[in-house]
């Protein structure tokens, strides 16, 4: 062991709230970078591919991170490390759903479905863009299903997450409390 001893950083009553606000922003800067590149938000993939991988990350680690209190505290910092990055890498099934689609190989008349590129959370998406009352191919309707599209990909990151780190906390060893564990760096 090299005895050092690896503290968690201190956590205000707002650190919850952070990986959601960063989750929103990138949403919106994706959105927005989309609208202005192309003038439809969403169909300005090859202009803006590095923007879109950004974001795409910033979603899965902030999607990662978001559950991350449920096992503080129940495992070692470095466990904590280790489960997020598998979390991350977890959603990688999600990135090609998005990404890899039949509505782009397919030209129809039928109406674009956030679920074809969402497949957990889309049906909900879906329903609420027909409850709204903006015509398809708009500006509003483009934007707002580009917003549903990567937001809904961030949920499913959180709920990857999520399933892990209660699987992980329910085998985690009992008895190991962050306060008097000293853990190694390695």
């Amino acid at each position: 062991m090299s005895g050092k001893v690896v503290a968690s950083l201190p956590r205000s009553r707002f650190s919850p709230a952070i990986p959601l606000l960063v989750a929103i922003a990138a949403c919106a800067a994706w959105a927005g970078i989309a609208l202005t590149v192309s003038g439809t938000p969403g169909s300005a993939l090859q202009p803006v591919l590095p923007v879109f991988v950004l974001v795409m990350v910033t979603l899965a680690v902030t999607g990662a991170a978001t559950p991350l209190p449920l096992i503080s505290g129940t495992v070692p910092v470095r466990r904590e490390r280790q489960a997020m990055l598998v979390a991350v890498a977890a959603t990688v099934p999600f990135v090609a759903a998005l990404v890899i689609n039949p509505a782009q190989w397919e030209r129809g008349d039928a109406l674009p479905l956030i679920a074809d590129r969402v497949p957990v959370f889309g049906w909900l998406f879906d329903g609420i863009m027909g409850a709204l009352p903006f015509a398809v191919d708009t500006p509003v309707y483009n934007l707002l299903f580009s917003a549903f599209e990567v937001f809904g990909f961030y949920l499913e990151c959180v709920l990857v997450a999520t399933i892990l780190y209660a699987v992980l906390r329910l085998t985690a060893a009992p008895g190991f409390r962050e306060e008097g564990h000293a853990e190694e760096e390695g």
